[in-house]
């Protein structure tokens, strides 16, 4: 047995003091070098035992048209696969031209702005959003995934399809375990942008999650790899504080929270967070917050039977009045007509999954 493995065997700091080697203590001199490595080697943890996937929806698509999408803001780091047809975004500051076996990484938080699609050859795209992070930083933005990738390796792309495949099919018999009460439902409910299900497992539906887990944590193996010729040496640490802003503001659009306010839960000046805003986001913190109520009211409008005036009373609107005139003027269109425009005409997912209130 090895001195290595013979280490391992004891449970007390005594009883690896007491481990003796000719009149060397375990290789050292003094115990209390001994007891000085043991405590560096425990302490010494790799910062990627602080990660976690945890998937929250997927969803297949095929769009033919873009008239009632706009723009909006990503609330977790959505992954896409196309598999055929083309488009044109905006994310962020960024225009991108999407076609066949290309790869989109957008980080939480990420600004999107739909342009175009194809009409011929509907544009058929794979989504997945999750909460992917390594402590408190974003997975997606730590290692600077590129935005846009063209996977010229057939093999590597068609694995990444497949196993995304597996999860939509191991997720729907998850859920096939629980009654339809126990799932919450899709409808927007309240001023924040989602809340959780709580679901109590049972030992069925508990090797069913970890399979789902497992198979998550598989993808982003398969897409690092995919990827990996174009990731940094090594992760690249970055500000939180904006995007600690940003998922306030979403948590608190019914409250139209200033600047000043947004600023003291950093403890930055106004004009240091709009530098920060700017640069990491291309919008001030203030017109993120516009985009977000925006966004939120064509969801409600186009997934609710809200009245106008609880729309403008959750989203923070002053009044109705107020509601409408800003609406109006971002989407050239009343609220009301844009619901009877769109309401029965928006695409939905060829397959969709999810455990939370899935975006558009």
């Amino acid at each position: 047995m090895s001195r290595l493995l013979r280490l391992q065997l004891f449970h007390r700091p005594s009883d690896i003091l007491s481990f003796q080697h000719s009149d060397v203590i375990m290789g050292f001199r003094q115990p209390s070098e001994a007891m000085n490595m043991l405590q560096m080697e425990m302490s010494n943890r790799s910062s990627l035992d602080q990660l976690y996937i945890n998937i929250r929806w997927l969803k297949e698509w095929k769009r033919s048209s873009i008239a009632h999408l706009g723009g909006g803001v990503f609330q977790y780091s959505t992954l896409w696969l196309v598999l055929s047809g083309g488009a044109t975004l905006k994310f962020g500051q960024t225009v991108c031209q999407l076609g066949k076996n290309d790869i989109i990484s957008l980080p939480s938080q990420t600004y999107h702005k739909w342009i175009w699609v194809s009409s011929d050859t509907p544009f058929h795209y794979l989504s997945l959003a999750c909460e992917a992070k390594v402590g408190s930083f974003d997975l997606v933005r730590l290692y600077s995934f590129p935005l846009h990738k063209t996977l010229h390796d057939d093999a590597a792309f068609a694995k990444l399809v497949e196993l995304w495949y597996r999860m939509s099919a191991d997720f729907h018999e998850l859920l096939s375990h629980f009654e339809p009460h126990e799932i919450q439902s899709n409808e927007y409910k309240g001023p924040k942008p989602s809340e959780y299900p709580v679901f109590r497992f049972n030992t069925q539906q508990s090797v069913q999650y970890l399979k789902i887990r497992s198979l998550g944590n598989l993808w982003f193996h398969y897409l690092f790899e995919s990827l990996q010729d174009q990731l940094p040496d090594s992760p690249d640490l970055y500000d939180t504080r904006v995007y600690d802003v940003c998922a306030y503001i979403n948590e608190h659009l019914h409250e139209r929270p200033t600047l000043e306010q947004l600023a003291e839960l950093v403890s930055l000046s106004k004009e240091h967070l709009r530098f920060l805003f700017q640069k990491e986001l291309g919008l001030a913190p203030l017109k993120f917050a516009a985009s977000m109520r925006l966004q939120r009211a064509r969801e409600m409008l186009l997934l609710s039977t809200y009245p106008m005036k609880e729309i403008a009373q959750r989203l923070g609107f002053q009044d109705q009045h107020h509601f409408t005139r800003s609406f109006h003027q971002a989407e050239g269109l009343s609220p009301s007509a844009y619901r009877r425009k769109f309401k029965y005409s928006v695409e939905t997912p060829v397959g969709s999954v999810s455990v939370v209130r899935e975006e558009m």
